[in-house]
């Protein structure tokens, strides 16, 4: 099959072949990897060629991120939606855990 030049979304085999490695490095679907990638939910540049490199939090990521779409039956869309606002709820709570922290210190000191 001959890439469209006027599809967006169309992969080249050489890619399509790279996402289907990583995938099965990372154990993930490579359906699901190769919609990512289409859709703009996850960039060629930013995938490694090989698990060692890909960040931890990357993984995660795109593991929610299909956790996410499976189990709620939407769109990668959606789902990016819904991972980067639980990521942002993740970040808060973690900056709220560090406050209590300081002020139970600074309560402490008070006392």
């Amino acid at each position: 099959m001959r890439p469209d030049p006027e599809d967006p979304f169309q992969l080249d085999e050489s890619v399509r072949e790279r996402l289907q490695m990583l995938a099965a490095i990372l154990e993930i679907e490579s359906a699901f990897l190769e919609q990512c990638v289409q859709y703009g939910a996850v960039r060629l540049e930013e995938l490694p060629e090989d698990r060692e490199k890909f960040a931890p939090a990357q993984l995660a990521r795109l593991r929610r991120l299909q956790r996410i779409c499976r189990s709620l039956d939407i769109d990668i869309f959606a789902g990016c939606i819904i991972v980067d606002l639980l990521g942002r709820i993740d970040g808060m709570e973690h900056e709220l855990e560090r406050l209590r922290a300081l002020l139970d210190q600074q309560l402490a000191v008070l006392s």
